[in-house]
């Protein structure tokens, strides 16, 4: 089997409760992801609700769908949804140049593989949903994409040029095809020409040449991606999606100091149980977004008015302006999962250990809309390990969970065992001299002044930091230099742990598959991972 799994610990420590099934996490939702009982009481809590729009939904997402060229899979699973006993999964992500961090791939791979594994179990239609967060005006976050350099030794980082005005969002923002071809050409130039270059260069240029936009350009990705597997797209700023969205904007706004309310509430309790909070939460917010123009401005409610850095409301101008004009208004992370539970009939929402703590804040702000929140099932988390890389993890005796577990201890240790470096002896013997000549001086000057001991002492340190600074500059160069152990080591660094985090969340996609071919997905899609919270490695 090419898959195994880790368990690791994870930064939020409310996230690795929840996910560990922790009582103390758990408190703050209304199912257990891990029980499959939690999945029939869901599903019988859908069956209550009624979805008067799936007519219009379905029409939206489809004729979207088809736009974006995706497969007639996806397009099929999309008209599943006209029936009652439909559900999906879902999850998103912004719109990152050529798809964004590999977490994204991982993300679309957890949701087919959860909307087929809960079809089998429930024998119902589950189907994936993937949300594009189209909106998300912070542009730096997905303008880059990262690959192995210099034979793999270093972190590259290539920004595509946008030109961005204000704060427009993703879905706004033109692509420049100018721009975006020399890009490509400079992406294209770092990595090594292979069977599958020409195919993937096609396919990345022809869906940048039939996009108008930063994030229709992810979506059309994608599609092609993805769409044979049955993924449904769907992008937050889509007309038919605001229009749709209507009734909540309208409640928010009505009931905007309940939710902040319940959601001060929710922030104590957190608080109260130990943890620290993600979202930071105040009275005065309104947690939504409006446009004046191409800007999306955050919206704040100061008394009975509701104020943006342009303009001042009214409640009841704010409700006459989201019956008018629907499309000027934009969730926030807090309402987005509003909105998709108002459209889907969801079953399950896949999140990040980010999401995961930001939604222990939502069970009481659904249920002040009368909703339910969804199941929230922790995101999988994967690692694919390269064959050139397991063979430099077995010349150093290292394995893959002490690199992603332990590396820091390890390469400390590692050091130690290092041959010296050619002038250590004659640094050493620079210190001794230093001191020998300097601690004389020194207590000559304090007998003349005491008082100025302290500043002595001090001195001599710097001195001593002055010739250590000199040594480290030299075993950094002696180390740069083609050190075939350092090499290895910079090579397991920057393909597994780059930049100290995991390699999800900096490698992109597109430069494996210029490697081993756009059927990787594929191969992902297949892939017996488990969906029990531990970290999953791939081999390759």
């Amino acid at each position: 089997m090419n898959v195994e799994c880790l368990a690791l610990p994870l930064a939020n420590p409310l996230a690795q409760e929840y996910q560990q099934q922790n009582a103390s996490a758990l408190q703050f939702f209304v199912h257990n992801p891990y029980r499959e009982q939690s999945y029939r009481q869901r599903v019988e809590w859908l069956q209550s609700q009624s979805y008067p729009h799936r007519n219009q939904l379905v029409e939206g997402l489809y004729r979207f769908n088809k736009e974006m060229g995706t497969h007639p899979e996806a397009l099929k699973n999309i008209e599943l949804l006209k029936q009652p006993d439909t559900y999906v999964v879902i999850g998103g992500q912004q719109a990152g140049v050529l798809g964004g961090p590999l977490y994204t791939v991982n993300k679309a791979v957890h949701l087919i593989q959860a909307a087929k594994r809960l079809s089998a179990e429930l024998q119902a239609n589950v189907i994936p949903v993937f949300w594009i967060a189209g909106e998300d005006h912070d542009i730096d976050e997905i303008d880059h994409v990262y690959w192995g350099a210099d034979d793999g030794k270093r972190l590259h980082k290539e920004r595509l040029a946008l030109n961005k005005k204000g704060r427009q969002s993703a879905s706004a923002l033109p692509l420049d095809p100018e721009l975006c071809a020399q890009f490509l050409e400079r992406f294209f130039q770092g990595q090594t020409e292979t069977a599958d270059t020409k195919q993937i260069r096609e396919l990345l240029t022809q869906a940048a040449a039939d996009s108008r936009t930063v994030a229709e350009w992810f979506a059309r990705l994608m599609a092609k991606l993805f769409g044979k597997h049955g993924l449904i797209l769907v992008e937050s700023s889509l007309p038919f999606v605001r229009e749709l969205q209507q009734p909540i904007f309208s409640q928010i706004i009505e009931n905007n100091e309940q939710m902040a309310k319940v959601l001060l509430r929710a922030a104590d309790r957190i608080s109260t149980a130990g943890y620290p909070l993600q979202l930071q939460v105040e009275e005065h917010q309104a947690n939504l977004f409006v446009y004046e123009g191409d800007a999306r401005l955050l919206l704040e409610r100061h008394g009975e008015r509701f104020i943006n850095r342009r303009r001042s409301y009214s409640r009841d101008e704010l409700l006459k302006q989201v019956a008018d004009s629907p499309e000027r208004f934009s969730t926030n992370v807090v309402t987005r999962g509003l909105m998709q539970e108002h459209l889907f009939p969801t079953l399950a929402f896949i999140g990040g250990p980010g999401e995961i703590a930001y939604w222990a804040f939502y069970r009481e702000v659904f249920e002040l809309f009368g909703m339910q929140m969804p199941i929230v099932l922790p995101r999988m988390s994967i690692t694919l390990v390269e064959g050139a890389q397991q063979r430099l993890l077995d010349s150093l005796g290292l394995s893959v969970e002490r690199v992603l577990t332990d590396f820091t201890t390890w390469k400390t240790e590692w050091s130690k065992k290092q041959a010296p470096h050619p002038l250590e002896q004659q640094f050493a013997s620079a210190r001794e001299s230093i001191m020998s000549i300097y601690r004389p001086l020194v207590e000559e000057v304090v007998s003349l002044d005491g008082g100025l001991r302290g500043l002595a002492e001090k001195n001599s340190k710097l001195l001593l930091e002055q010739v250590s600074f000199l040594e480290e500059r030299l075993i950094r160069s002696l180390q740069q230099k083609d050190d075939v152990e350092h090499v290895r080591v910079q090579r397991i660094e920057t393909a597994l742990l780059p930049e100290g985090g995991l390699q999800e969340r900096k490698h992109s996609f597109f430069p494996f598959a210029n490697k081993y071919g756009l059927g990787l997905i594929d191969r992902l899609v297949d892939a017996p991972f488990a969906h029990d919270g531990t970290h999953q490695l791939y081999y390759l």
